[in-house]
C-alpha cells in the first residue's frame, strides 16, 4: 500500500510517502504562517524525487489537529480533493499522537507530552503512556493550555515525563519529574510518517478538524457581541 501522508498543524507542515512500513521520502516546510498554501505544490516534488505517480497512491492520510483553523483546513481539503478525484481512501489521525509518537522513538520515557504552539499565549498538548509496539495510551485528552498553566496541566503524570514540540520553548523550566528533550532531538519535530503509524496502530480516526478552542473568527465575533452590548 503506498500512502501519502500530510500534516498541516502547525506552521511547519508535513509531507511523507510510505510504502507498507517503509517510508519512501518525507519533508518538511519552513515555518511560515502562508507554510500550508504550498502543500500541494511541495506533494508533487516529494512525489517527484521518490519516483511515485500520483496514480500510484492508495491511501491518503491526513492530520486532524489539534492546529490553526485556516492550516487545518487547507490540510483535510487538499486530502479530500486528492482522494475524492483518485477514488482512494482518506483516514485522518491525531496530531498531537503523532507527535507523541516521534517522542516516544527519541527517549525512552514513560510518559511523553506533545506541545505545540498555539498562539494567544496558548499551547496544544495531550499526554500518552508509552506501551511495545508504538502503544500509546492517552492521560490526558487533547486541549488549549495557557502557557502559564502548563506546569499544574501535568501535575499527577509523576516521572519519566518527556516534552517535546515547537511549543515546547514557550513553557519555562519543565516541573519536577519531567524534562525536555533537547532542542536537536528529532522529537521535536511532527512527522506525517507517523501519523501512518498511528494509523496502523488502529487510531485512525474520521476526517473532521479538532480544533480543541474557538477558531479566532469565532472569538472576535464573541467579542464585538459583547462589546455591542
Amino acid at each position: 500500500m503506498t500512502t501519502f501522508a500530510l500534516d498541516t498543524s502547525t506552521t511547519s507542515p508535513s509531507l511523507a510517502l510510505t510504502r507498507d512500513d517503509r517510508v519512501l521520502a518525507e519533508l518538511w516546510l519552513a515555518p511560515a504562517p502562508e507554510a500550508g498554501r504550498r502543500v500541494l505544490e511541495a506533494a508533487h516534488h516529494l512525489m517527484a524525487a521518490a519516483g511515485v505517480d500520483v496514480r500510484d497512491l492508495t491511501r491518503i492520510v491526513v492530520g486532524v489537529g489539534p492546529g490553526g483553523f485556516t492550516g487545518l483546513r487547507i490540510g483535510m481539503a487538499t486530502a479530500m480533493a486528492l482522494g475524492q478525484a483518485l477514488r482512494i481512501e482518506v483516514t485522518g489521525a491525531s496530531s498531537l499522537e503523532a507527535l507523541a509518537q516521534g517522542i516516544a522513538d527519541a527517549s525512552d520515557a514513560e510518559v511523553v507530552v506533545p506541545v505545540t504552539d498555539a498562539r494567544r499565549r496558548e499551547v496544544f498538548t495531550a499526554a500518552y503512556r508509552t506501551g511495545p509496539d508504538g502503544l500509546l495510551t492517552q492521560l490526558a485528552p487533547p486541549a488549549a493550555v495557557p502557557v502559564a498553566a502548563f506546569g499544574a496541566h501535568l501535575a499527577g503524570l509523576g516521572t519519566g515525563v518527556a516534552i517535546a514540540g515547537d511549543g515546547a520553548g514557550l513553557v519555562g523550566d519543565p516541573p519536577p519529574g519531567a524534562r525536555l528533550l533537547p532542542a536537536s532531538s528529532p522529537g521535536h519535530r511532527l512527522g506525517a510518517a507517523a501519523l501512518v503509524r498511528r494509523v496502523a496502530a488502529g487510531a485512525g480516526l474520521p476526517v473532521a478538524p479538532v480544533y480543541a478552542r474557538l477558531p479566532d473568527a469565532e472569538v472576535n465575533r464573541l467579542k464585538a457581541l459583547q462589546a455591542a452590548g
